[in-house]
């Protein structure tokens, strides 16, 4: 009987055992299905995310005579850029290696040592009226604020060649978006940005300055920066957007004048000057990058030298 029982305590052990050995292997193959689903959606992810750059700057640049509401508050790299891309639908063969590789990335390029830089009228006046807002831009300069600290910066020169309405392509699509800065209604009001149907109220009475700027010019993106002014220095800002066909997102604020081709590389790297909020006599200069979100994020430093050192720490 002792024999007996032992045998079916036995046998019902190993039918546990067994049963949960089987459980067990079907949750592993449970688990290996959902981590093979989820490698297969991060690829789906990687495809989505990459992004192509866009094909033209000024698509019409060839045939269609610009006016200053398409290019009068481009950063002059783009403007460069632009007044190239005219020479290069002809196959121009450039010299400086940027622009070799920006415009070797382009589908549309084909170089041709024969082409001897002929344009048609068009193309004549564009690149004339380019070349005029380039040097507007050029006189219009960020400098070094106080013989103190570099990293206070300030514009010298005239900015009434900026425009507060614009007609570009923001996301790359080849159709221009018409861009608004809408003053105030009254006095204590705001300041709102409008661009196609969205408008943004930007929550400042300081006077901002429209700029379109290009972060990273391998994606199709412009983004539109505008830089809020103040006689304090510590209350300068600039505020990041960017549009995609359907919405418009602000993608970051930072300190100080950012809009300024000095202050990015175009590879999707921004210096930004930020005061120090315990000792107000000194700035450090801040680096942003634009994540795969689209958002200038902050590269956080060990540690933030002070050169030149100024008067204040010796």
């Amino acid at each position: 009987m002792n024999f007996l029982k032992f045998r079916l305590l036995y046998g019902i052990i190993m039918l546990s055992l067994i049963f949960s050995g089987c459980t067990y292997a079907k949750k592993e193959k449970v688990a290996e299905g959902v981590v093979g689903k989820l490698v297969a959606t991060n690829e789906i992810n990687n495809v989505h995310s990459t992004i192509t750059s866009r094909e033209y700057i000024l698509k019409d640049s060839s045939n269609s005579v610009l006016t200053p509401e398409n290019i009068g508050s481009l950063d002059n790299r783009i403007m460069e850029f632009a007044r190239n891309e005219i020479f290069a639908r002809h196959g121009y063969v450039f010299k400086r290696k940027d622009l070799q590789d920006y415009f070797a990335a382009k589908p549309w390029y084909q170089p041709d040592a024969t082409y001897k830089e002929h344009l048609n009228p068009a193309e004549k006046q564009n690149v004339a009226l380019l070349h005029d807002y380039e040097a507007k831009y050029a006189d219009y300069k960020l400098e070094s604020a106080h013989k103190d600290d570099v990293h206070l910066r300030s514009y010298i020169g005239d900015s009434s060649f900026k425009q507060k309405k614009m007609k570009v392509d923001l996301n790359g699509d080849g159709h221009e978006e018409e861009i608004k800065l809408i003053p105030p209604e009254t006095e204590l009001g705001a300041f709102k940005l409008k661009v196609k149907d969205i408008t943004m109220e930007l929550g400042s009475e300081l006077l901002p300055y429209l700029d379109i700027v290009d972060l990273n010019i391998d994606d199709p993106y412009f983004e539109i920066a505008l830089q809020m002014d103040s006689q304090m220095d510590f209350l300068r800002s600039t505020s990041f957007y960017v549009y995609d066909g359907e919405t418009l997102k602000r993608i970051g604020e930072l300190p100080g004048f950012s809009a300024h081709s000095l202050m990015f590389d175009g590879h999707g790297r921004v210096v930004s000057a930020k005061g120090s909020k315990d000792f107000q006599t000194w700035f450090r200069d801040l680096v942003f990058r634009l994540n795969i979100d689209h958002s200038l994020q902050e590269e956080h430093e060990d540690f933030y030298p002070m050169d030149p050192p100024n008067a204040f720490n010796d």
